[in-house]
């Protein structure tokens, strides 16, 4: 039975992708759970509006608002994650240190 050893560049490049995915999942779920309490504001402010319909056109823009911001900086964090990773993969293959 043969297993396949892995290089040290390879250990680092799967220990790297492992912190930033813990990177980014931390991000993530922060930004969701800040973001859930935009609900109750925005039923909050409905509530205190004198309109008798369900949700006001505010309270749905506001939310709409919210969740696209929210996405935005899911979407940004993401892309930061895997530009660092795209450094340290190209600094390990010039064989560089990656301090430097």
């Amino acid at each position: 039975m043969t297993t396949s050893s892995l290089t040290p560049k390879e250990r680092k490049l799967r220990n790297l992708r492992t912190i930033l995915w813990v990177v980014f999942s931390a991000i993530t779920v922060t930004i969701l759970l800040v973001g859930s309490l935009s609900l109750p504001a925005a039923l909050w402010v409905n509530r205190t509006s004198n309109l008798s319909v369900a949700f006001s056109n505010e309270t749905a823009v506001l939310l709409l608002s919210l969740l696209a911001i929210a996405l935005v900086k899911i979407a940004v964090s993401g892309i930061l994650c895997v530009v660092i990773y795209a450094i340290f993969k190209y600094r390990l293959n010039k064989d560089d240190d990656l301090f430097l």
